[in-house]
């Protein structure tokens, strides 16, 4: 009994987690929309989950819809389709807001053509926007069915950067070009129209940048705090003006519209022009040509509070065999540096020989805020599958002070071993991930 209700207990935890996001009038209209389609297309609804705003901590009462993607048992038929666009008609006209925004689909053929519901319109598309698949996938939240994170869905991230990609390069180049066409006509618009244009155009292309960078999708307002630890100081001011647009905030910097419009487009030409260059990121085990530019790799305190500049590194290296240092280089640039290390030190880490360590690992300022940790970590495995051939495991030991780093590693697939461990700046987690099931003998 005791073990029943431990489970219990747990399934109780997991689901107050997960509800947890939930504002009152968003459960609300869910009650309403799941009993009226038990009442009157029973045994439909396989699945119901939650992305966009909510799914990222962005929900704006009054403002925000709800996004849904509803898993169905079968191949919706026209009837089915018919009571359903009722169901929505009648919940518009009963919750004027928050209104539900989303699409049916059965998860064995996720992009074929189906039903969507939209601002009062019901009808047919194909769903295959890597956005809402990712989305749904890394944060959906799961209101009737299985996880979100344990669906069919395939997705990866790559799919995700490549599509924002495109969309910044066809869809933002050709609405940045027709502002330029009309830039002086733009300039004679009510205010209240610029500074929409305004927070719609700096805000949208910094979701992108931060997706592009970061692999990874926040909200508009997180998108703008973000760009304001990134950018160069001269568009501060522009994206702050932006960040005050979307609070509602009174306060402004600009004070004519040929300034907004100004900023505006020069600001999203160089953003968008900045994302055009695809970063090629690759490994490479180290050699004499990197020298040079390791001894001018630069770092910050905080992080030579945690790991070891690569010349330091390196002339461990020289003594040690067991230490074999790497280089990250993003466009033949030298971006960053780790060394894999197998020697006598290694059963503290872990109880696996075939395991390998990671350590000195580090990321250079200049190259900081690119998504180079992500891409070099996601590499990792695949560069000592094919260097370490009797390596089916590489572990490495965290700070339990460094949460930044923490995110960088949990976020690239490292799991906690559970194990600790004593560094020169106190305790540390072990993280582990595998490499391959089985080992070459």
């Amino acid at each position: 009994m005791q073990r029943v209700e431990k489970y219990r207990r747990k399934i109780l935890k997991e689901k107050v987690i997960e509800m947890y996001k939930i504002p009152e009038s968003v459960q609300k209209v869910l009650d309403l929309y799941i009993d009226k389609c038990n009442k009157e297309l029973p045994g439909l609804l396989d699945g119901l989950y939650l992305h966009g705003s909510i799914a990222i901590d962005a929900y704006l009462e009054g403002q925000s819809d709800i996004d849904f993607v509803a898993v169905t048992s079968r191949k919706l038929t026209n009837d089915d389709a018919a009571i359903l666009k009722e169901i929505h008609w009648n919940l518009a006209e009963t919750c004027k807001k928050p209104q539900l925004d989303g699409i049916y689909v059965q998860l064995s053929n996720q992009v074929e053509e189906s039903y969507f519901y939209n601002e009062g319109t019901f009808g047919k598309a194909v769903h295959d926007s890597p956005v809402t698949w990712w989305l749904l996938k890394n944060n959906g939240i799961t209101i009737l069915g299985p996880k979100a994170k344990d669906l069919p869905i395939h997705v990866t991230t790559e799919d995700l950067t490549d599509y924002v990609r495109k969309n910044m390069n066809e869809y933002w180049v050709t609405r940045v070009k027709s502002m330029e066409k009309i830039k002086e006509q733009l300039m004679t618009y009510p205010v209240e129209h610029i500074e929409t244009e305004m927070e719609w155009t700096v805000l949208g292309l910094l979701r992108q940048y931060y997706t592009l960078s970061e692999r990874s999708i926040i909200s508009k307002l997180a998108a703008g705090e973000y760009g304001l630890s990134q950018l160069e100081p001269k568009w501060h001011d522009l994206i702050r003006e932006a960040i005050n647009i979307r609070k509602g905030n009174s306060e402004r910097i600009f004070a004519t519209n040929e300034e907004r419009v100004n900023a505006t487009i020069h600001f999203a030409k160089e953003l968008i022009s900045s994302c055009k260059e695809k970063r090629v990121v690759i490994l490479e085990g180290y050699r004499p040509k990197h020298l040079e530019e390791l001894l001018k790799y630069e770092l910050t305190e905080s992080q030579l509070t945690f790991t070891s500049h690569p010349k330091v590194a390196l002339l461990t290296c020289e003594t040690d065999k067991g230490r074999h240092p790497v280089v990250i280089l993003e466009k033949v640039k030298t971006a960053g540096f780790f060394v894999l290390y197998q020697g006598e030190e290694l059963p503290s880490y872990t109880d696996n020989p075939n395991a390998i360590l990671l350590r000195a690992y580090s990321v250079a300022v200049p190259f900081q805020g690119r998504g180079i940790a992500g891409k070099s970590l996601e590499l990792l495995p695949e560069y000592v599958e094919r260097n370490f051939p009797r390596v089916d495991e590489v572990v490495l030991a965290v700070n339990v002070r460094n949460e930044a780093a923490q995110r960088v590693y949990l976020r690239a697939g490292f799991k906690d071993s559970g194990r600790r461990v004593m560094g020169r700046m106190g305790e540390q987690y072990v993280y582990r991930i595998r490499v391959r099931e089985e080992v070459m003998q």
